[in-house]
């Protein structure tokens, strides 16, 4: 239960060092930094903070008892009211955004005719190339894109998002792909056509064609990966013609 508190708060913003404090608060009396530090197995400066971190959101007070200052855990009712301060806060924000973010992409429109090339580094960069595939692919009438795949790329494309093609299929999207080597199996909603390893060449590479936008995901020299998104129509039809024409070549 109490693993499960702590992940209740930890969602709700508090760091991990504040909801173990506050855990080990509503099992003591008002106690000072040295229980509860002594309790939770955390260092007292750390604790301090935690307990600050705890007051400022309305689940510890402090009271002084003699010379020290004694902190208790305030009920654990009052984790609805943390609840419905940071459904408040979200909902301020949304309204924020709905008013900012159309500005945004106002401002950045690419001139007329250019394309727009945005580069991504690191899994979480490669998880935003992911994500923007779904997002993308639920605005097209016919969901669907297009990949090329080769081997040594496919252990760190999906490090970071794990349930990237469960997605994929729980929203309908259907994907062909041209793996080069073998190993990578045909999921729901998907086609796949193999190329032999003899074609590879040494190439470590990932291409994922949706919507108008190309998709360019690589591993650098000290396997770091990265990605390069080009969004320009031209470029994506193209590569679709010679995807379609491959794809009806290969048995």
């Amino acid at each position: 239960m109490n693993k499960d508190i702590t992940t209740v708060l930890a969602t709700l913003g508090l760091s991990t060092h504040a909801a173990k404090t506050y855990v080990a608060l509503l099992e003591l009396e008002a106690v000072s930094i040295r229980k509860v530090a002594s309790s939770t197995g955390i260092n007292r400066g750390t604790t301090y903070d935690a307990i600050k971190e705890l007051v400022a959101a309305g689940l510890a007070s402090s009271k002084r008892i003699g010379e020290r200052e004694h902190y208790s855990a305030e009920p654990a009712e009052k984790i609805y009211d943390l609840i419905r301060d940071r459904r408040k806060e979200l909902m301020e924000s949304m309204e924020s955004a709905q008013k900012l973010v159309p500005e945004l992409m106002a401002s950045n429109v690419r001139p007329q005719g250019k394309p727009l090339v945005r580069y991504y580094e690191d899994d979480e960069g490669i998880v935003t190339i992911l994500k923007d595939v779904l997002q993308t692919c639920r605005s097209l009438d016919d969901p669907n894109y297009i990949a090329y795949s080769s081997k040594p790329i496919r252990q760190y494309l999906y490090r970071k998002f794990p349930k990237f093609t469960e997605r994929r299929i729980k929203e309908g999207i259907h994907v062909k792909v041209i793996a080069v080597g073998e190993g990578s199996d045909t999921e729901g909603n998907s086609e796949r056509k193999w190329l032999p390893e003899s074609y590879d060449g040494g190439i470590s590479s990932y291409t994922i064609i949706y919507g108008s936008k190309v998709a360019h995901i690589s591993i650098s020299s000290d396997f770091t990966p990265y990605g390069v998104v080009v969004e320009d129509p031209s470029a994506a039809t193209m590569q679709r013609l010679i995807f379609k024409q491959l794809w009806q070549t290969i048995p």
